[in-house]
């Protein structure tokens, strides 16, 4: 795990925001897959308000797009930056990366370069203990305050 942290960390983007260290670095995860990732995600805890529901990841014509009721002010179209980094193409958009995502692409961690907003989504919306566990330690790695998460699905 914490190889696959400090392998992560050098693909550093941005720093900053109201729920992370801005002196910490932040990365995209090495094993991000676009079509595995595609698709729709519950959102399970985030940091500060968040509508519950699904974020749905999507390519349109070469397009990103975010949507679904959970995905509120980041909902969007965006083009890739480094596999796992989603380029707002709105002039005042938020850059979101993939932080962490498991092995099978069940559970993810998610965050905006700015550290606006972060959160961990799950496919089913029930996330084991191991994944849960591994998923707030990488964002802790980035500098994220994980004992502010908030569960939003019961």
């Amino acid at each position: 795990m914490l190889a696959t942290a400090l392998l992560c960390a050098s693909c550093a983007v941005e720093r900053g925001g109201a729920y992370r260290d801005a002196a910490a670095p932040m990365g995209v995860t090495t094993r991000f897959d676009a079509a595995r990732f595609a698709g729709s995600w519950m959102l399970w805890e985030s940091f500060g308000p968040a509508a519950p529901g699904s974020f749905v990841f999507e390519e349109r014509n070469g397009v990103l797009q975010i949507s679904g009721p959970a995905a509120l002010d980041l909902a969007g179209d965006y083009r890739n930056g480094a596999p796992g980094e989603f380029v707002a193409k709105a002039p005042n958009g938020e850059t979101l990366v993939v932080m962490w995502v498991d092995e099978d692409f069940e559970t993810a961690a998610i965050g905006t370069v700015s550290g606006s907003f972060g959160a961990i989504l799950d496919r089913d919306g029930f996330v084991p203990p191991d994944r849960a566990q591994a998923a707030r330690d990488i964002m802790e790695f980035y500098g994220w305050d994980v004992r502010t998460l908030e569960r939003t699905v019961l």
